[in-house]
């Protein structure tokens, strides 16, 4: 009788244990991208459109800003990447591209493997406005806002099943 107590006891905190390993990685699956602390400086937000519109304005200013990499050009001193801009979600996940508002380019000082940060990967950054670069898109000249990379959180790759 003993016995069979102890072994329903055991069962029980294993279970316990078990329930508590599942809720805990729960809460981080709901975390947001960027660290609480970098959030908490990116005040008063700069939506996309205000920082499209005019780079110089902002710069030395912190934001958050996500989407989908379209390139990835690495120079001797840093990584530029191209990214998509797309909303972003409560987790900071970029979403639905087609509500994209324009593009902007981060920079890294390291090296980004293009194999890994390779297009339409998504991805999130924290970072600083470092003004903008003037670059051509097709026949026309477009102004990417730069952002300096402080954060940096690349989304694991959608496992689509049919």
């Amino acid at each position: 009788m003993v016995v069979l107590k102890d072994r329903y006891k055991n069962g029980r905190m294993l279970a316990l244990f078990f329930f508590l390993l599942s809720g805990d990685s729960s809460l981080t699956a709901c975390a947001p991208a960027i660290s609480k602390q970098f959030r908490e400086q990116v005040t008063p937000p700069v939506s996309f459109s205000e920082l499209l519109s005019d780079p110089n304005a902002y710069e030395g200013r912190k934001v958050i800003l996500g989407g989908y990499i379209l390139e990835v050009k690495n120079e001797s001193d840093a990584s530029l990447i191209t990214i998509l801009q797309a909303p972003l979600d409560f987790q900071n996940r970029p979403h639905s591209r087609d509500k994209s508002r324009g593009r902007f380019l981060i920079r890294a000082e390291k090296f980004m493997v293009p194999v890994i940060y390779k297009k339409d990967r998504k991805l999130t950054v924290g970072g600083r406005v470092a003004g903008d670069s003037e670059q051509p898109l097709g026949d026309h000249m477009y102004r990417y806002p730069v952002i300096e990379v402080e954060e940096l959180y690349l989304w694991a790759e959608d496992q689509r099943q049919y």
